[in-house]
């Protein structure tokens, strides 16, 4: 698979799926489709429920398509994906480093991505400032799971080093 991913780094030591992290991708249309791939093959890498993985790729999905639409007025910019399993919830940030354009106020069919975002995450935070807008999702595990998933991240990179 393609990343979109350009320039530094690797984040992602091999084996090791307790974070993904993506800085600097282009954000543009055509990249997001990369990005929400590479995010959801880590919440399955993680082990997390479909239902999560669902939920968090198309809300980080749809954080990334208003960085590309609203931050940068139609020209392309940078765009930062940071996925991490902590020990009561996946937290997902999408930071642009542009400046947010409002959608047209005549269209209503616009303005859902913020409410969608808010329904699909367990907590959302948006933050924009004059550097750039993040948006900070968070999926809690239910009792019991943490420790699973915790095991299971713990177990995957045992089994990856040689």
């Amino acid at each position: 698979m393609a990343s979109a991913h350009q320039g530094g780094p690797e984040a992602n030591p091999p084996g090791k799926t307790d974070r993904l992290h993506r800085q600097a991708a282009p954000a543009s249309a055509r990249c997001l489709p990369v990005l929400r791939d590479e995010l959801v093959e880590w919440a399955r890498a993680t082990g997390l429920r479909a239902i999560v993985t669902e939920s968090l790729a198309l809300a980080a999905y749809e954080a990334m398509a208003n960085a590309v639409e609203h931050a940068y007025e139609g020209s392309s910019g940078p765009l930062d994906v940071e996925a991490v399993h902590l020990a009561d919830r996946v937290q997902v940030t999408v930071t642009d480093h542009g400046n947010w354009v409002p959608a047209h106020q005549g269209d209503q069919q616009r303005k859902r991505g913020l409410p969608l975002i808010r329904r699909l995450a367990d907590e959302t935070a948006v933050t924009a400032a004059q550097t750039g807008t993040t948006v900070r999702m968070s999926w809690l595990h239910p009792a019991g799971e943490a420790e699973e998933a915790t095991t299971a991240t713990t177990a995957g990179r045992a089994g990856t080093a040689g």
